[in-house]
């Protein structure tokens, strides 16, 4: 059975910050994420955080319960108008991974205006009878000194 036990995400709204990161989140290519603060550049609170070409921002969250659906929540901004971004919801099994959703934006489609952002969700497949875990990941495309800034990112059950 499926229980909604409120928000899973930990630091979804960026304003931890650890060595000019958001802290709980996992980094591929780390040296192209850093926490800004700049006006403009934050959806809410004081930070946010801005990801470079190649560089990616994940969460594995452990879940106790199966059969659900969830829903994956976001605000954007192009720092430039070649900016990609490929969101994923990924259920983590005993067999292995299994694609719960993506969104994928291509370069020229995210909101490049100052102090705009794109919302952006999604709603899951169900998860599989054997989900242990579900892992939320950003992976960012982008052209030479762009970036995405990404805030407030939520995972709920649906």
């Amino acid at each position: 059975e499926c229980k909604s036990i409120g928000e899973l995400v930990v630091n979804g709204g960026m304003e931890n910050i650890n060595n000019n990161k958001p802290s709980s989140w996992i980094f591929t290519n780390p040296l192209g994420i850093t926490s800004v603060t700049s006006q403009g550049r934050v959806h809410s609170g004081s930070w946010a955080t801005s990801i470079e070409d190649k560089s990616a921002i994940e969460q594995t969250i452990p879940v106790m319960s199966d059969g659900c659906f969830y829903q994956l929540s976001f605000f954007v901004r192009g720092e430039g108008s070649q900016v990609g971004l490929t969101a994923s919801v990924t259920f983590e099994t005993t067999t292995g991974p299994v694609n719960g959703g993506t969104i994928t934006l291509r370069q020229q489609d995210i909101i490049n205006s100052d102090r705009d952002f794109g919302f952006y969700q999604l709603i899951t497949s169900k998860s599989p009878d054997n989900t242990t875990a579900v892992t939320i990941k950003f992976i960012v495309n982008a052209e030479e000194n762009q970036s995405l800034i990404l805030d407030d990112v939520s995972l709920i059950v649906a």
